[in-house]
This record gives C-alpha cells, sequence and structure tokens, in this order.
C-alpha cells in the first residue's frame, strides 16, 4: 500500500493553509513537512496495524496483519483453512487470559529467518513466534526426540 498519496495530501493541506502567510511561514511549514513525514508514516503504519488487529478479532479464523516491504506496509491475509497450529496450546489457561499486543523491532535477517521458518512450518510469522514463545516459556524442559536428532534445552 503506497502511502505517498497521503502523506502528499497532508503536505498540500498545510500548504494551503499558509496560503495567506509571509514566505518565510510557507517555508516553514514545507520544511515542517519533511521532517515530519517519518513520523505520519510510522502512524499511518500503526493505524493500519490496529486496523488489521481489529478485523482479525472480528473474523473468525482469518488473521489479517501488515507487513513491511521497505518502507511501505503490504496487508497479509491467512484464511483459516491456510492457518496451521500443528501443536495444540501448551496450557489452556492462556487462551482463556485472552491477547496482548506486542510490538518488537528486529534486524531486518532475524525477520527474513524468523519468516522463513515460519512458512516451512507451514505457519504465519505470528503463530511461528506464540509457539517460540511458547517453548521457550515452558515450565515443562524435557527434551523431545526424533529418529534423526534430540531437541531440549539444557
Amino acid at each position: 500500500m503506497q502511502l505517498n498519496s497521503y502523506l502528499s495530501s497532508v503536505a498540500y493541506d498545510l500548504d494551503r493553509a499558509t496560503q495567506l502567510a509571509d514566505d518565510a511561514t510557507r517555508d516553514v511549514a514545507r520544511r515542517l513537512v519533511t521532517v515530519l513525514e517519518p513520523g505520519l508514516r510510522m502512524a499511518m503504519v500503526q493505524l493500519l496495524s490496529d486496523a488489521a488487529a481489529q478485523l482479525t478479532s472480528e473474523l473468525s479464523g482469518t488473521v489479517v496483519t501488515i507487513r513491511m516491504d521497505g518502507r511501505e506496509p503490504v496487508w497479509h491475509v491467512v484464511a483459516p483453512e491456510a492457518h496451521v497450529t500443528p501443536h495444540p496450546p501448551a496450557d489452556a489457561a492462556e487462551d482463556e487470559e485472552g491477547t496482548a499486543r506486542v510490538t518488537v523491532r528486529l534486524p531486518e535477517a532475524v525477520k527474513r529467518r524468523a519468516e522463513a521458518a515460519a512458512q516451512s512450518a507451514g505457519q504465519s510469522l505470528n503463530t511461528w513466534i506464540i509457539h517460540a514463545l511458547r517453548r521457550a516459556t515452558s515450565t515443562d524442559k524435557t527434551p523431545t526426540s526424533s529418529s534423526r536428532r534430540i531437541t531440549g534445552w539444557a
């Protein structure tokens, strides 16, 4: 989703609001638009993220998220049939507590690796992170094994 047209609209409105001002005031207004653009862009992305969370809460099973492609937000929708949850929740009481929204800033390389791991597990990034956090915070630290390797906590 291109945000530039919305940011241009704000700049245009500010320019129109200062048309009757002197040249120095209009110059300050143009400079302010340049300085405020990153903050406005972040506020717009937060608005879209909040809208995605609201949509997710109102759509049964569908998960709507906003992903960043460079500086532009991109809508990502996972329908119920595509949403895979291979393991039941570790503690049913956790689900009864509701959900909490957390914003995490990750290095781009870590995010790409997490997205690749989630995709290979057939999960959304959000679901994959929830399972990773559940494993990391589980009180049951017994190792699990398969025919090829042993995993667990030491």
